[in-house]
């Protein structure tokens, strides 16, 4: 073998690969910046993005909820490790959700019949005292009541009654959504989280499985007197939020 031509055949392709990458730096320049500044964009959409993730996770919790998400809410929903415990929380604070305004603002919803409204104002008076199981109750009475004016349709399928309601929202005009009279996160936050909530709250589960019961609010297992576990201040919460959102989308139907 001839080291010195072999020597000499590497020293030429060094040259060769010196020569590419001088003539390469001036592109690889403008790739790091390019990189850089994709990288910022990334960040910048990272950061922006975090309230629609959060609103998710309102969702995916079955918190309807509509207001803007202020930095430390979205930043404590990013990071808890417990969400209904946030929650739990949260609720207490008025500036984060204000049920008295709520429960006023459904209780003169044109959905309500006299008896929906006497069952709801009772409903509130049972959270008052802690009555947590009967106020659930009361709310989900309500609530199907509502939904039964909203579609006017008196089935008992819930599945079929709130798919109406999907639907109907999905092909609004833009003049139907301008109806609303709400800011562009108003409304994208009661539709995600909403309807979202919806899915676990009409999901089918037979009672013959006790071990198939929803963890989540369940209309059917509620309902019928099934539901295993105790209700809490927040369950009712959660109930009060979704008929409020029954309530802004089913008004404009």
């Amino acid at each position: 073998m001839d080291l010195s031509n072999l020597n000499n055949n590497f020293l030429g392709i060094k040259r060769i690969m010196n020569l590419f990458a001088e003539r390469m730096e001036p592109y690889a320049e403008k790739l790091r910046i390019a990189e850089q500044n994709a990288t910022l964009l990334l960040e910048d959409f990272a950061e922006k993005a975090k309230p629609f993730r959060a609103f998710q996770i309102l969702a995916e919790n079955q918190f309807t909820y509509w207001k803007p998400l202020c930095n430390i809410d979205v930043e404590g929903i990013l990071t808890c490790s417990d969400v209904d415990k946030y929650l739990s929380e949260r609720i207490e604070d008025i500036t984060f959700i204000d049920y008295e305004k709520i429960c006023a603002d459904i209780v003169h919803s044109v959905l309500l019949s006299e008896t929906n409204k006497s069952i709801l104002n009772q409903t509130i008076h049972a959270m008052d005292f802690g009555l947590y199981d009967l106020a659930l109750v009361g709310t989900v009475t309500v609530f199907d009541g509502v939904l039964s004016v909203a579609t006017n349709d008196t089935a008992t399928s819930i599945v079929k009654r709130l798919n109406a309601i999907r639907k109907r929202i999905e092909t609004y005009t833009d003049e139907e959504w301008e109806l609303l009279h709400e800011s562009d996160i108003t409304t994208f936050g009661m539709y995600i989280t909403w309807t979202k909530s919806m899915m676990e709250f009409q999901k089918y589960s037979e009672f013959e499985k006790p071990e198939t019961e929803p963890q989540d609010l369940n209309r059917h297992w509620i309902s019928h007197g099934r539901k295993t576990s105790g209700a809490t201040k927040l369950d009712c919460c959660k109930m009060l939020n979704a008929l409020y959102g029954l309530i802004y989308f089913g008004d404009a139907l």
